[in-house]
């Protein structure tokens, strides 16, 4: 086997740093304690010590303060968009691995003070590299595919919805020229290399590229690589080009896998027309061959209103009769959107198109017994719903423990094993656990209309489309994850902490609604002195239409608070801001780079994150 893929990093020695004090070496010791703070939280006996300034030990007059003030962002430049591709792809490495970062800075900083030599010789460099890879293994993904995220620079399509076109140009996917493919294959392969299922652990990731990864010429090599270190579902996301027939039954011999096959339309004409694919029936015809071979899919579509909304869901129904026909395991349908980099103009009226979407998917439900997902769902829920976070089935997969069960779309659980079910997350939890399990049978109370009854469902029971290996619910579908009941709980615990009595909860119009319900129903707090505000920040980072809370950046935050202040004129003693908009890196980070902790800085209220899960559907 070949040596391991060679990591480097460029050094910026133009602009090392901003010389805020005109003095290098205390702007050494600043840009030190900076990018310090923004991956550490120091402690004194246990307890967390928030630090905003230093000084020198031989001149304890002067202090000096450690985050300088940043000007806002505006329009033309959110979240202090950047530009270059050398600072794009610092980027991608701060967002994953911050501590290279900090290195790289570190290194930019020394160099703006002294020079290097060898034998009495000044030696120049430009960059770095890593020496050892097993310093550089962080806790991995659960999803062994997302190693092969790193070879997905190119795409053989050129949809005319893609997302990567409204990306803000800090953050946009950048298809890396200076590689070959073969470059590109040593990294994916050196990441396998270091890739541990057993111990959940794997080389620091990084922004990856979100293109089409079947459209690399060794993209066969690296499945069949990483399928040698992990019997784990393989699941990928593609658009359909590449699956040929004479791909087929290679794709099978790495079984267990899962497809999202983004085929949008099953018009060929449509799916020219969205996708500017050249080959439209490569992928349209691709759902009987995947049905042959035993490969269940999704299939993933796109509503865009490139017509008008009547063709539009004219041709939704067609897609989905169709992938019903071909046994798909589940049609995932997104809800379109667009941000202020993908077009300045209005394209369309969000609410008519997706009420106009959801009307359509909950009609073609009770036709189809194929599950049917409208994403984000939260949005069908707040319209149609009278409570949320209820544990209803909306969709069954065809042959599946479920299906073979008797249990029907429509059906609430009550109870699982004997055990009541109160919300959502609970039956999810609870299914999984059971379906683990080596149970033979499995008994669910249900109300169906107005009636309950006793069902009980056969775990070993089931065919094609089900796999044990991909459902986790035993092939029950429900209207998203829901809100779990403790997050209610830990914001109790947050508040007491700070024995906040003003507290700011930022939150999103999707969310808002089933939080508001939680609070409502709980009586936690009990503390008639306690007032708890929830604000929406607008996304300002990404414009357009775009709303969802999980895409909000620092800035965002930041200019809702100070929105919040100015209007009540005055702070608050706490603001809680769920975490899933900094999940992603494990660092803490938005999606521009910056820390969270940016947000207190520039405040100056106390800011805490509330644990939980990134919300996918």
């Amino acid at each position: 086997m070949s040596e391991d893929y060679i990591f480097r990093y460029k050094l910026d020695l133009e602009s090392p740093g901003r010389e805020v004090y005109h003095h290098r070496p205390t702007e050494l010791v600043r840009a030190i304690l900076a990018n310090l703070l923004n991956i550490i939280v120091p402690l004194k006996a246990g307890e967390e010590v928030k630090i905003n300034g230093f000084r020198w030990l031989m001149d304890k007059e002067k202090s000096y303060q450690i985050f300088p003030e940043v000007n806002s962002s505006s329009p033309s430049n959110p979240a202090g968009s950047r530009n270059t591709e050398s600072e794009r792809q610092g980027l991608k490495v701060a967002f994953y691995e911050p501590r290279i970062e900090l290195i790289k800075k570190l290194i930019e900083q020394l160099l703006s003070l002294v020079e290097l030599e060898k034998e009495g010789q000044v030696v120049e460099v430009d960059s770095f590299r890593l020496e050892n890879l097993q310093d550089w293994i962080v806790p991995g993904s659960s999803n062994p595919i997302e190693i092969l995220e790193h070879a997905a620079s190119h795409c053989n399509c050129d949809c005319i919805f893609c997302y990567n076109k409204g990306t803000p140009p800090s953050i946009a996917p950048s298809n890396d020229l200076e590689r070959t493919a073969k470059e590109e294959f040593e990294e994916v392969r050196t990441r396998i290399k270091y890739f541990s299922p057993e111990v959940g652990s794997t080389l620091f990731p990084n922004l990856g590229n979100i293109y089409e990864v079947m459209a690399h010429p060794y993209f066969m090599d690296m499945l069949y690589l990483l399928r040698e270190k992990t019997s784990k579902p393989l699941r990928i996301t593609t658009n359909g080009r590449n699956l040929t027939p004479e791909m087929m039954p290679k794709l099978a011999e790495l079984k267990p896998i899962y497809l999202y096959l983004s085929l949008n339309s099953s018009s060929a004409l449509r799916r020219q027309k969205l996708m500017r694919d050249p080959e439209p029936e490569i992928a349209i015809t691709a759902l009987p061959l995947l049905r042959q071979q035993g490969i269940p899919y999704a299939v993933v579509i796109v509503p865009w209103p490139v017509e008008n909304i009547e063709e539009m869901l004219a041709d939704l129904s067609s897609t989905v009769a169709y992938a019903a026909e071909h046994e798909a395991h589940l049609v995932q349908i997104n809800l379109p959107g667009y941000s202020n980099y993908f077009s300045s103009e209005k394209l369309f009226d969000l609410d008519q198109v997706w009420k106009a979407i959801i009307s359509q998917v909950r009609e073609l439900r009770e036709k189809y017994d194929t599950p049917i997902v409208a994403m984000p769902t939260m949005y069908e829920e707040n319209i149609y719903e009278l409570r949320n976070n209820l544990p209803q089935i909306i969709g069954i997969v065809k042959n599946s423990p479920a299906h073979f069960s008797g249990l029907k779309k429509g059906d609430i659980i009550l109870q699982i094993n004997g055990l009541s079910i109160r919300n959502r997350p609970q039956a999810c939890d609870l299914l999984s656990t059971v379906q683990q399990g080596k149970v033979r049978e499995i008994s669910l109370t249900v109300q169906r209309d107005s009636q309950i009854c006793e069902v009980n469902l056969d775990p070993n029971r089931y065919s094609y489309p089900y796999s044990k290996d991909i459902d986790t619910h035993l092939g029950i579908i429900f209207l998203g994850a829901g809100l779990r009941i403790g997050y209610i709980e830990q914001l109790k615990e947050i508040i007491q902490s700070h024995q906040a009595k003003r507290v700011l909860f930022l939150s999103s119009t999707l969310v808002k609604p089933i939080f508001e319900q939680c609070l409502t129903q709980l009586h936690l707090f009990g503390d008639s002195q306690l007032k708890i505000d929830i604000e929406i920040p607008k996304n300002n980072f990404f414009g357009g239409n775009i709303f969802m809370g999980d895409l909000l950046v620092v800035q965002d935050f930041v200019d809702c608070i100070q929105q919040y202040i100015a209007k009540r004129r005055y702070k608050p003693d706490l603001v809680v801001i769920p975490s899933s908009p900094f999940n992603l890196s494990g660092w803490g980070r938005d999606l521009a780079g910056r820390v969270y902790l940016d947000i207190e800085r520039e405040t100056g209220v106390a800011v805490e994150l509330l644990d939980c899960a990134t919300i996918f559907d």
